[in-house]
């Protein structure tokens, strides 16, 4: 407790009481006590930390991280919609919870919305906009989106960042990798899901997002990528009217893609529309290498059925060249049912680690398509086929790039909107010519010789500067210079087992020096005196007492006597 309040700030502190709490009311106790936190928590709710558990036993684990999540606020419910992206690392029953999460939040002031504008753009909102609807559309936790009209008369849509988000959100990422060494120092199982790499991740992601102006690149890049495709909108950004905190763009008009009863009301065909948003999101990925990451039906709207609009463009994910090509390999073989071309695949992309017993993975791997290939698509569920292959991977040690990972989470969106346009649509359809064709462009003449261009001139490069970095190699030989670096991996539990042990020894010394010098003042008959004893030896013993008493208390405490 005491390193704690040392390692935080004041304010800090404060927070962590505040989510220590609630996780203890959400019967997290146990893990609390782990984490060694309990020292948080105030003394009527440790009074009442069991009736609590009792209360909470009828309600899911996985329930009750959501509902933890929740209550505590804007960067905990952004930091659970990151992990329910990872389903290499969180358990089922976890992701569909965090799947649930939702960043709905009370609106703040009107007025704040006018005072950021005026800071942000460095004029008064109303010389900017000749209306803005006080009523905000929606109200998220980072932002909330106002609709308005520009003082040249166009319709957009505002997008203001919360008052002093900033400085919460850089509070709780603080205290989450500090709860981060927790679990690394006291469950030593959460090590394999490197939980400071989670958190370092989610300050990565958080922060991009917080910065408007980035967001706004991306919406034009994707607006130029379908500037020719009439099938196509993506709202224009009005580079005057946005900086960092705030973001306005054209306002879209249309109906939110899961209002199916509306859709089928307006007379548009639904199984067009799920064909076109598929076809849309291949062709980000297989044409543009940049695609949509956030696919939830708030960010797609429809225009006609052969017309949709794409916003928000917070999350996106990037395809290089030869992830492209994999992912194209990877579709045909899915749709082929060619398992062992599939296997070749992953082994070329590097992501199975060394020493892997890959016919215990190929067996795993055929028993999951099996079951889902040869049965009627209306009766597969390409997501959880998809889920299934991450969960064996995981099982395995394979490390799936993250972009994949956000790829996949896409197809499962995808197959979700599909499935509640019309049941019978089967995206891994329109992914077929894009694929196909990446796949032949492979195998092209002109592309194989380029392929053998670049690697001739790679190898003449390599050849032209081998003799020269060989030289300096071994003039550094000669010179004694060349320095060699060793790794060491596995120590750190060891070296700090040996810093406590070397303490405790230290302090077991000081202690006997007490009892020894308490000893001799005694036998000398010092004054002064205390019941005929010298008071300084009785006072030397009982500081040893107390002490030793102490030290005996955090040997047995560490389980290690």
């Amino acid at each position: 407790m005491r390193s704690v309040r040392i390692h935080l700030a004041y304010k800090n502190i404060k927070r962590m009481r505040e989510i220590i709490s609630v996780f203890v009311r959400r019967g997290f106790r146990p893990l609390m006590d782990r984490l060694r936190l309990t020292g948080f928590i105030s003394l009527p709710l440790r009074v009442l930390a069991a009736k609590i558990d009792r209360r909470q036993k009828g309600v899911t684990e996985a329930a009750r991280l959501r509902l933890s999540f929740e209550e505590l606020g804007p960067t905990f419910i952004k930091f659970g919609q990151i992990l329910s992206t990872r389903p290499d690392i969180v358990p089922e029953e976890y992701m569909a919870e965090l799947l649930k999460l939702q960043d709905e939040v009370p609106p703040f002031p009107f007025k704040d919305v006018l005072d950021m504008i005026e800071r942000e753009l460095g004029r008064p909102a109303a010389e900017l906009f000749s209306d803005i609807e006080e009523r905000p559309v929606a109200a998220a936790s980072i932002a909330q989106v106002h609709r308005a009209v520009t003082a040249g008369g166009e319709e957009v849509v505002i997008k203001v960042q919360r008052p002093g988000i900033t400085g919460n959100i850089d509070t709780d990422i603080s205290i989450l990798r500090y709860l981060a060494r927790l679990s690394v120092k006291y469950i030593p199982e959460s090590r394999l899901y490197d939980p400071a790499g989670m958190v370092d991740e989610f300050s990565r992601i958080i922060r991009k997002e917080l910065d408007f102006t980035l967001e706004a690149s991306y919406t034009d890049r994707f607006r130029e990528n379908f500037s020719d495709d009439p099938r196509v909108v993506v709202p224009r950004v009005h580079w005057d009217l946005t900086g960092k905190r705030v973001l306005t763009m054209e306002r879209v008009h249309g109906i939110k893609v899961d209002k199916v009863e509306r859709l089928k009301a307006e007379g548009i065909d639904t199984e067009k529309v799920a064909h076109l948003i598929a076809d849309v999101f291949f062709k980000q990925v297989f044409m543009h290498g940049i695609f949509h990451g956030d696919l939830h039906s708030g960010n797609i709207f429809v225009i006609s059925e052969n017309k949709i609009a794409l916003v928000d463009f917070g999350i996106v994910g990037r395809i290089d060249g030869a992830m492209k090509q994999n992912l194209a390999d990877i579709l045909i073989y899915f749709v082929s049912g060619d398992f062992d071309g599939l296997t070749g695949v992953y082994m070329k992309m590097g992501i199975l680690p060394e020493g892997i017993d890959r016919a215990a993975f190929e067996s795993e791997y055929y028993d999951i398509m099996l079951h889902y290939f040869g049965r009627p698509f209306r009766h597969t569920r390409m997501g959880e086929l998809m889920m299934e292959y991450i969960r064996l991977a995981a099982r395995h040690n394979v490390r799936l790039p993250r972009e994949l990972l956000l790829f996949d989470k896409c197809m499962l969106e995808l197959e979700g909107l599909a499935r509640v346009l019309h049941p019978d649509v089967n995206i891994l359809t329109e992914s077929e010519p894009y694929a196909a064709r990446l796949f032949k462009e492979r195998i092209s003449p002109a592309k194989l010789l380029g392929e053998g261009m670049t690697s001739l001139k790679a190898y003449g490069d390599f050849l032209n500067n081998f003799p020269s970095r060989a030289e300096q190699i071994m003039k550094q030989v000669m010179e004694g210079r060349l320095q060699i670096e060793f790794l060491h991996k596995g120590l750190e539990d060891f070296m700090g087992e040996m810093d406590r042990s070397s303490n405790r020894v230290t302090f077991g010394i000081i202690v006997a020096a007490l009892v020894v010098g308490s000893s001799l003042v005694i036998a000398s008959e010092a004054a002064p005196k205390v019941l005929g004893y010298p008071a300084l030896g009785i006072i030397g013993f009982i500081i040893a007492s107390l002490l030793g008493l102490w030290l005996a208390i955090q040997i047995l405490r560490s389980g290690k006597f």
